[in-house]
């Protein structure tokens, strides 16, 4: 990829988190911020006066502000010849076209909250770019997880699937190590097991080709009339995959209610 300066109009703890990120390239030679919160300051980037001030010295800025403040942030900037980047949910790229002046260029992101630890899923799509603008877009992306393309169609989905999944992963991860306290174990104890089998559980499923084996690799643990299948039966009485599905279900729902406004 070629030198470049990166740039963030809103400046919370996702942006705070990419840039961190981003700050390992060699071949980022600034990373520019602005944000309404004068506190907002990390020592990773230059916080600048103004979004106007960011759009000037970056050539790639990213859009990290909420939704419902896109028209006020963006209002009078012209981000002719540079490339946008935005991560704000429900925010296609119809409408980023339509706030962002001069802008023919533009990436709409979908990351999670695993950025923090550099695992985010980021599912993207775009317009105008170049194949060597794109290839520095997923180098992007890749720095803090796994940048995956796909059709703006899917994004709604995606919102759901992997953009909220991690509080239902925190869910599940809380409630087991709830459990082991229940059972006498210290938090801590509790706590190191189950994420440890979690994090191990996902290594096993990466091999599974399909869903049949996926769902082989579960039967594998439940030895008939032994400890497993009794769990399994307590899940299937509760309509444990159901619910999941359900979950997520109201998720996509909700992103596309909220790409309508």
């Amino acid at each position: 990829m070629n030198k470049c300066k990166v740039g963030f109009i809103g400046y919370g703890n996702m942006a705070k988190a990419i840039a961190d990120s981003l700050s390992d390239n060699p071949d980022i030679t600034a990373i520019y911020a602005s944000d309404i919160n004068a506190q907002s300051a990390n020592g990773v980037a230059e916080m600048l006066n103004d979004n106007a001030a960011v759009v000037k010295h970056s050539d790639y800025v990213f859009l990290s502000i909420k939704p419902q403040s896109a028209k006020d942030a963006l209002d009078g900037l012209d981000f002719s010849g540079k490339t946008v980047i935005s991560i704000m949910a429900g925010m296609d790229i119809a409408k980023l076209s339509s706030l962002c002046e001069g802008a023919n260029k533009i990436v709409r992101v979908m990351p999670n909250l695993c950025a923090r630890v550099k695992k985010a899923v980021n599912a993207y799509c775009y317009i105008g770019l170049t194949e060597e603008e794109e290839k520095t877009v997923s180098v992007f992306l890749n720095s803090f997880g796994l940048a995956a393309y796909l059709d703006e169609s899917f994004f709604d989905t995606i919102t759901g699937l992997t953009g909220s999944s991690p509080a239902y992963t925190f869910r599940y991860a809380k409630a087991m190590t709830e459990c082991g306290v229940k059972h006498g174990l210290s938090f801590e104890q509790s706590k190191e097991l189950v994420l440890y089998c979690i994090a191990a559980c996902m290594d096993v499923l990466k091999s599974a080709n399909s869903m049949d084996e996926m769902q082989t690799t579960i039967n594998n643990v439940c030895s008939k009339g032994g400890t497993t299948i009794e769990g399994i039966y307590k899940l299937d009485e509760g309509k444990f995959d159901e619910t999941v599905i359900s979950a997520i279900d109201a998720a996509i729902a909700r992103s596309a209610e909220l790409g309508k406004k």
